[in-house]
């Protein structure tokens, strides 16, 4: 029996548990705070670099990886210690999450995993194309012998589909066997030291490329001897001008180039990927909203009054520059400037808060921090 399905029990109590653990952390303040204050932040995003060696159909970085050349796409990112000295300033409770870009694409990589592994739970996430042999035998032995310990609790990696579609997908040709080999490589060390950790979820967008192809996702989930498909909303808002910069009310629905997918076929993928998923022992975690929702975004008619936002009160993301957001839709500081600790409770971040209490924005549309809140109106 491959270590996945060994693993499936504590995934599933893991998640309940993490789910109900964020939701209480977010909701007190969420409800009670009147001045934006949100308490210590629960999960930080440290986006590595926005450099890949793939070139994905759906990236928000794909236009600025085809134009910009690769001797200046590192330029202005955090060094070596400016990184080490964001990671001493995490809280021992949170988790931190390594993504990019792609993470591997820095050299010094996994000094900054071992680092915050040494602290606080982490998680990456990769394509996996660049884990080798030696990497995917250290991310193990960075790992905890249980879930929720101190070290490497949680791998994620990008498939979109069955080879072909992958490929296409992605970009690289073979990507698909370079990237399930790294997966393999991570279950089998795993399975050798008689650990839990880290767990692996496969994520795959819900794209027109792959729409045919999901239900065989669990399928490649097990064969590869991951434990978790994670499905995502494809979102076009990160291609807005001035995204990030620009005042969020600025935005109108009409200025985001949503993807669209057939209603039928989309609702029919997912009813049979459930079936699938719960058949090969496979945990599908799904957007935090009904499927209908799912298949209402795809159709254009996602009313963000059934929503509201599961980020600004738990999130904080740092780009590679060093800008901090609590989304990407708001920066709210730099790390060369202020704390951590100053940031998460900053002017820039409580009023934030306060306004997106009251609604979302256009862009948030698909992001996946979204959480389905029916009745809000």
């Amino acid at each position: 029996m491959a270590m996945g399905r060994q693993n499936g029990s504590y995934w599933l109590s893991a998640a309940a548990l993490y789910r109900l653990a964020t939701k209480a952390h977010t909701l007190l303040p969420y409800y009670v705070s009147r001045s934006g204050y949100a308490l210590p932040a629960w999960h930080y995003y440290l986006e590595m670099t926005r450099c890949c060696n793939l070139r994905c159909v759906m990236c928000q970085y794909i236009q600025w990886l085809r134009e910009t050349p690769a001797s200046e796409q590192m330029e202005g990112d955090l060094t070596t210690e400016e990184w080490l000295r964001v990671i001493d300033q995490i809280p021992r409770f949170a988790l931190v999450t390594f993504t990019g870009g792609e993470p591997l694409m820095r050299r010094d990589f996994m000094q900054l995993l071992e680092h915050a592994s040494g602290r606080a739970r982490t998680h990456f996430i990769t394509n996996a194309t660049l884990l080798t042999e030696d990497r995917a035998r250290r991310c193990v032995e960075l790992a905890p012998k249980r879930l929720g310990g101190v070290g490497f609790n949680f791998a994620g990696v990008s498939i979109d589909g069955p080879a072909g579609v992958h490929d296409q997908v992605r970009g690289m040709p073979e990507g698909f066997e370079k990237s399930t080999s790294g997966v393999k490589m991570l279950a089998e060390f795993r399975r050798e030291a008689g650990k839990a950790c880290p767990l692996i979820h496969v994520t795959t967008v819900i794209q027109k490329a792959n729409l045919d192809h999901l239900a065989e996702m669990p399928r490649v989930v097990a064969d590869m001897g991951g434990d978790v498909l994670n499905f995502t909303l494809e979102t076009r808002s990160l291609d807005l001008p001035g995204y990030g910069e620009a005042d969020p009310g600025s935005f109108r629905t009409s200025d985001i180039q949503s993807p669209r997918l057939d209603a039928q076929r989309l609702a029919d993928a997912l009813h049979q990927t459930r079936a699938n998923a719960e058949g090969l022992g496979i945990d599908l975690r799904m957007p935090d909203m009904p499927d209908d929702e799912i298949v209402r975004y795809y159709s254009g008619e996602t009313d963000l009054r059934d929503f509201r936002c599961g980020s600004l009160w738990t999130n904080l993301v740092i780009g590679a520059d060093g800008q901090a957001y609590g989304c990407w839709l708001q920066e709210a500081g730099h790390v060369r400037e202020s704390s951590l600790k100053e940031i998460w409770n900053g002017p820039e971040l409580r009023t934030f808060r306060k306004r997106t209490r009251q609604g979302l924005y256009p862009p948030c549309a698909g992001c996946c921090s979204l959480v389905h809140h029916p009745g809000r109106r």
